[in-house]
């Protein structure tokens, strides 16, 4: 019965890619570049986007449908709360 209720929460708990389908998320690359757009799925080594932004140090791309190979991701996180400002002394 003990290993019943161990497996039942394990399942109950989402992984962390899974919380952020149909979300807006940033996505930073190991190189610079920032792509914007709603997390869809995790295909393989691919994170999806769809209506999604690609944003350079010169230009910045729109695009229907984009992956990002996961081996080039810095970090990912959703779109902000807020954004403050931080004060020089």
């Amino acid at each position: 019965m003990q290993k019943t209720k161990k497996k039942a929460e394990k399942e109950q708990k989402k992984m962390f890619l899974d919380l952020l389908i149909g979300k807006k998320v940033i996505i930073q690359s190991r190189f610079g570049i920032i792509y914007e757009g709603i997390f869809t799925a995790k295909d393989g080594d691919y994170y999806i986007l769809t209506h999604a932004k690609v944003i350079g140090k010169n230009n910045i791309a729109h695009v229907d449908l984009i992956g990002i190979k996961h081996n080039v991701i810095a970090h990912i996180h959703v779109e902000p709360k807020k954004i403050e400002q931080i004060k020089e002394k």
